[in-house]
């Protein structure tokens, strides 16, 4: 519903067809204005709404319904976002919500205390001044009470977030013993975001570790995304193509290590984009 702020809509399962699971639109001016009113976007943001969408989605939550939702991306990567999430439905990767940034007054805490996934949100980096991927709708976070931002300062002092993961999902463990089985957690949608353009996962890193945060990448890929629009998706394509190619033709007898080579090579070859000087 375009305009308003969405809430998750329970809905029934057995009424969706494949072609159904996704749609994508432009964002409205009203939407607009809900975004600017709710601190979502403003005037200094690196991307405005002429280049952002809607991917409206369904999804199981953990109570296996069916519910309504969208994320806002980026208008050159919204295609694969839309593919993600059919990715997710099909798998019936559970999600408690997955609603605009605005829903939550752009509170990124707020989003993740609620268990939200959700994509564009115009703020710096966490700990940073750097706009973040997500000010640039090319990053997206996933589960976040299953998958916790972790941050250790240089005292060695760890902080969770959310704070209510504290206790039981900092092991990443999916099966163990004499506990129930987890899902919802990042490790195992890995391959579903980077064969659609989100090869970084935060996960990888040594700290900040980030298992909720999927993102394009490198930095100098985001910034040719957002200052050539015309030529945006069939660069992001490239991309794509080239993370495809190089694991169809690992030799890498185990997968992770596979992607982790591939998602290194190609991260490395769209590093070096520089803005033309004309």
């Amino acid at each position: 519903m375009p305009g308003k702020i969405l809430s998750s809509i329970v809905v029934l399962p057995l009424l969706l067809s494949t072609s159904a699971l996704a749609s994508v639109e432009p964002i409205t001016p009203q939407q607009c204005k809900v975004m600017r009113e709710k601190g979502a976007i403003s005037n200094e943001s690196p991307i405005q709404c002429d280049r952002l969408s809607t991917v409206h989605v369904h999804h199981y939550d953990f109570n296996g319904e069916v519910k309504q939702g969208a994320v806002v991306v980026m208008n050159s990567v919204a295609h694969r976002v839309e593919r993600i999430f059919e990715a997710l439905y099909q798998r019936k990767v559970p999600m408690q919500s997955v609603l605009p940034i605005e829903h939550f007054n752009g509170s990124d805490k707020a989003s993740m205390t609620a268990n939200n996934t959700s994509g564009f949100n115009a703020r710096p980096m966490t700990g940073g001044t750097e706009w973040s991927k997500h000010a640039f709708g090319l990053a997206i976070d996933i589960n976040p009470v299953q998958n916790p931002f972790i941050d250790i300062d240089d005292h060695n002092r760890v902080s969770v977030q959310p704070e209510q993961s504290t206790k039981q999902y900092l092991n990443r463990y999916t099966y163990r013993a004499g506990k129930p089985v987890r899902s919802g957690m990042a490790e195992d949608v890995i391959d579903i975001f980077a064969e659609n353009g989100f090869l970084t996962w935060g996960g990888y890193w040594n700290y900040p570790i980030d298992s909720q945060h999927f993102e394009v990448g490198p930095r100098a890929l985001v910034n040719r995304l957002a200052a050539e629009p015309g030529k945006a998706r069939g660069v992001f394509e490239k991309y794509i193509a080239d993370y495809l190619t190089c694991m169809k033709e690992s030799t890498q007898a185990v997968h992770e290590q596979a992607r982790a080579i591939c998602v290194q090579k190609v991260t490395k070859k769209f590093s070096n984009w520089a803005p033309s000087r004309k």
